[in-house]
């Protein structure tokens, strides 16, 4: 590993802690919470040759890793990976910044900066906003829930400046280590979902599940069966005291807390909401309780996202399951696990999500980047909402959401009523609509973002869309298919076999 200081050789510094005792704060050696410092901007340089770089674009839409050197204030680290990341980031001819992932350790063995072995930057552009995931993050460790720190960072390539990133805190081994109890615990990732990734029961066999779980550490690859088991139990006929049950194998008020955080600030692509993904499962394997964590929460704070998910009507605070998965079920489905959500919901809407307090913490965070977004590359609209056009519409649509849906959830939870029978419905089945419907709507939604990233008019997609999501509900699964591939021809792409 080369570790540089380019202020002072490293004697000088040594001599400075002496003098000083415990040293001064400028001399004292950063951490990982300052890298991820809330309120901070942080700025970041990546050097890597141009051969390099031609390499890495001749490889999409792979993203390959190749050699670069990485700065942040003071600390140079010379031999580092880097590589592309994201959907987003892995067409050759891309409208928009691309994503980074960096990894310390792939040329340098045990090689870490600030402790940390990779560090993500997110170009915030699938989905037109950088502010929805440094604030849901921040809401949910207000709460006591564990979740990955982010912040805002410049990123300089070749010192020529890329724009407004999301500084992202990488659930990895290092997080583990930092922030959950046992170090060496099972780790699952839902990345695109799948059969099974609503945690319904599929079978005994672990390779029925590997399509939506990716094992993320030694011990996950040996933890299949600890997986099924889990998944397993949740779906068995609930016992006569089903809570107790339940709290063997998960950590429940931590699952509530990330529920009512997930549906207030409408982070509907979860397992909380719908098509469920973009979460990670834990297992502490010393006390065999799972933990859920949330992650990708770039989708938030739409009124009605991709001109048919209708996160505010249809997402109701009272009977947080607005498509059946077993673990919701059973929640909703047991009096006093669902009053224990209403009591945890109730304190999180009022300390979080009243709308004076977090449209002044939107203003904030806004006013953190927008100097900096003068020259951003990224388009200043948001596929979730089209009709965001600028950065200030994004940041006014934002709030009209957290006034609407502060009052609508408070007016919910205060007289809850009979379950609403949307919530209930859902012909398509347990898993919702079919792996490979859910696929061509994601494709879609890709296709679509570049479209729009280029000016182009996507209403005529919008139109058809508009129509899958009533199709869906009714159980139309075909007539909603067909619908999706004739927007995937709208949007030039032929659609998936």
């Amino acid at each position: 590993m080369t570790l540089r200081r380019h202020t002072l050789a490293p004697f000088l510094v040594a001599l400075m802690l002496i003098s000083a005792g415990t040293g001064s704060a400028s001399a004292q050696a950063a951490g990982p919470e300052e890298f991820y410092q809330s309120d901070a901007v942080q700025s970041v340089y990546l050097t890597v040759a141009e051969a390099e770089l031609q390499r890495m674009l001749a490889a999409l839409p792979n993203r390959i890793y190749v050699r670069a050197a990485f700065r942040w204030r003071d600390i140079s680290l010379d031999n580092v990976a880097i590589r592309f990341k994201g959907n987003s980031s892995s067409s050759p001819s891309p409208q928009h910044k691309r994503s980074y992932l960096i990894k310390f350790d792939e040329y340098a063995e045990g090689q870490r900066f600030l402790g940390l072995r990779r560090a993500s930057l997110d170009n915030g552009i699938q989905f037109g906003s950088l502010l929805s995931e440094p604030i849901i993050t921040e809401i949910l460790r207000e709460h006591g829930v564990t979740t990955h720190r982010c912040n805002h960072a410049k990123l300089y390539v070749n010192d020529k400046y890329q724009g407004v990133y999301v500084n992202v805190e990488r659930i990895d081994e290092t997080f583990l280590e930092r922030s959950l109890p046992d170090r060496n615990g099972l780790l699952f990732k839902v990345d695109e979902g799948g059969p099974g990734a609503n945690l319904q029961f599929i079978g005994d066999d672990p390779a029925a599940y590997r399509h939506a779980f990716e094992a993320d550490t030694k011990s996950a690859k040996r933890g299949w069966p600890q997986l099924v088991e889990f998944i397993r139990r949740l779906n068995q006929p609930p016992g006569k005291d089903f809570p107790a049950d339940l709290e063997k194998v998960l950590e429940v008020d931590d699952f509530l807390r990330v529920t009512a955080v997930m549906l207030f600030s409408g982070a509907f692509d979860q397992l909380t909401g719908w098509n469920p993904h973009n979460y990670y499962l834990y297992c502490d394997s010393k006390t065999g309780r799972w933990r859920y964590l949330p992650w990708d929460l770039d989708v938030g704070f739409s009124e009605v996202a991709f001109g048919h998910v209708k996160v505010l009507a249809d997402w109701n605070a009272a009977w947080p399951a607005p498509q059946p998965n077993p673990l919701l079920e059973r929640i909703v489905s047991d009096p006093s696990l669902l009053r224990r959500y209403r009591e945890i919901s109730a304190v999180v809407l009022e300390k979080s999500f009243e709308p004076e307090r977090l449209c002044a913490r939107i203003d904030a965070r806004y006013a953190l980047i927008k100097a900096d977004l003068a020259a951003d590359p990224f388009p200043h609209r948001r596929i979730t909402n089209p009709q965001d056009r600028s950065y200030e519409d994004i940041v006014v649509s934002m709030k009209d959401f957290v006034r609407k849906r502060y009052a609508s959830a408070r007016q919910q939870l205060e007289n809850p009523g009979k379950r609403p029978a949307f919530a209930q419905m859902h012909p398509a089945g347990p898993n919702g609509p079919p792996p490979p419907v859910i696929a061509k709507i994601q494709r879609l939604m890709r296709a679509a973002e570049k479209i729009q990233a280029t000016g182009g008019d996507v209403a005529p997609i919008q139109k058809l869309m508009q129509q899958v999501g009533p199709l869906l509900e009714q159980g139309r699964i075909d007539d909603a298919e067909k619908l999706v591939n004739e927007a995937l021809k709208l949007a030039g792409e032929a659609p998936p076999k």
